[in-house]
């Protein structure tokens, strides 16, 4: 079926809007979910980093020497976006970690594909995890690793989602009835040439076209 000509300007604007629109919303959750990993990254160092002096190394042994860090909220009880912390030894064995783990455990990276931070499981739960490693005389003795809940994080990105998929095609549907008006009434002179016209036989050669206010290309019609 073809359309007229009024709703195939329509169309067409309406198909570029949905290019620009989709290309937008795309740039906009890219930036926010780069943004949120962004803030969520910066806290994982920063806590991770707090530790590095915390730790005593000796030949056999790696561990914190302040425990009454343990104690502090953040460390002992769970809360909205807790934050895990773990002591490993070079080879990745575990020597000390948090309460709030309790039983668990957070996944060692092997230094040689350590790529800074990254996204793991935790009791089948998303986090954000950092590795950083404990040097003593140019040696890498320990591994420092830091983990928060990637919950909260992956709810906001979810919730933006989906209300730009819902927002797309609403804002589609308006632009193509905004743009067919606006067709309309761009169009209304040259329906005006055609009615006019049609009126014009040898019958009645003193009608006159109506020129239009504007000189462009409707004046030169």
């Amino acid at each position: 079926m073809s359309l007229s000509y009024k709703k195939r300007i329509a169309t067409r604007f309406m198909l570029a809007t949905a290019i620009i629109i989709a290309v937008v919303f795309t740039t906009v959750y890219f930036i926010v979910q780069q943004t949120v990993y962004q803030n969520l990254d910066n806290d994982l160092s920063f806590e991770a980093n707090k530790h590095i002096n915390e730790v005593a190394i000796t030949e056999t042994n790696v561990h914190f020497i302040n425990k009454d860090e343990w104690e502090e909220n953040e460390h002992r009880e769970v809360q909205v976006n807790p934050v895990f912390i773990q002591i490993t030894d070079a080879s990745g064995q575990i020597m000390d970690k948090s309460p709030n783990l309790k039983e668990n455990q957070l996944p060692f990276q092997n230094h040689e594909i350590y790529e800074g931070h990254f996204n793991t499981k935790l009791n089948n739960r998303i986090i954000r995890q950092i590795q950083i490693p404990v040097k003593k005389n140019g040696k890498i003795r320990a591994y420092i690793v830091a983990a928060m809940s990637l919950d909260s994080t992956l709810m906001v990105l979810k919730n933006l989602q989906f209300t730009l998929l819902i927002l797309f095609p609403i804002i589609l549907i308006v632009l193509f009835f905004i743009s067919s008006f606006l067709a309309g009434r761009s169009i209304m002179p040259v329906v005006s040439v055609i009615n006019t016209t049609n009126q014009i036989t040898k019958n009645n050669l003193n009608e006159r076209v109506e020129l239009p206010e504007n000189k462009d290309i409707l004046f030169d019609l």
